[in-house]
């Protein structure tokens, strides 16, 4: 092989990693924004909680007229339990993905160092031997934007379910008398943090929306290269 061949293909396989690292980036990145999206979740949360124990009292004070409220902020404090669930799955979802990003842009590191320095020659079998650890990594990441995803429509379920019960709070509170204003107070206050809810939730979802997309061409990069070191 001449010295122009063998540049040409040094430079041909550096640009195919180079893709895949550019695109591995930005599928780290939106993994990385959706995460940080969901930031907030705890507080959210813990505010949503404690909401729901001020109005057990309110409608303990309203005696009858508060039973059906009593009853709505016990359900507000389940969808707390499940928010505090999900964002202790997504905790340990993003300590996984964290030490996965590591370990992926190591391997690409390390790859375009072969390639830059010895394409086409000894180490061609320690090259592929990395693409395909690469390729299982890859598999691994697609697996946990999958998870994070199913964790989003988690909580894309509890906006929906406190919205509700915002609403029938609202509802509940027309027909309370001098305790009107206690739960329209309440109801109000659910609905704007179902509302914050909501903008955490579509500015996660968009991020997963486009992790799914890159996980799974990423993933067929990697396979093509694989296969075209095999022959």
């Amino acid at each position: 092989m001449t010295q122009v061949e063998t540049a040409a293909r040094t430079t041909s396989g550096t640009q195919r990693t180079e893709r895949i690292e550019a695109r591995a980036n930005a599928l780290l990145g939106d993994c990385r924004r959706a995460f940080h999206a969901f930031g907030e979740l705890d507080e959210l949360a813990e505010n949503l909680r404690i909401l729901s124990l001020n109005a057990e009292l309110a409608a303990g004070r309203a005696g009858d007229k508060g039973r059906a409220v009593r009853a709505l902020t016990q359900y507000t404090r389940e969808l707390v339990n499940r928010l505090a669930q999900i964002r202790g799955e997504m905790n340990q979802l993003r300590q996984r993905t964290d030490a996965l990003s590591e370990k992926i842009e190591e391997e690409l590191r390390q790859l375009r160092s072969i390639e830059e320095n010895s394409f086409g020659g000894g180490d061609s079998a320690v090259f592929a031997e990395m693409m395909r650890s690469l390729v299982d990594k890859l598999d691994d990441l697609s697996t946990n934007v999958e998870e994070l995803s199913r964790r989003a429509h988690g909580v894309e379920e509890v906006v929906s379910q406190s919205d509700s019960i915002a609403t029938n709070i609202a509802i509940e509170a027309a027909a309370a008398g001098v305790h009107e204003k206690e739960f329209r107070t309440v109801s109000d206050t659910m609905r704007r943090y179902v509302d914050n809810l909501r903008t955490m939730i579509d500015e996660a979802s968009d991020a997963v929306r486009r992790a799914l997309e890159k996980v799974d061409s990423l993933r067929r990069l990697g396979i093509e290269n694989l296969q075209s070191l095999r022959g």
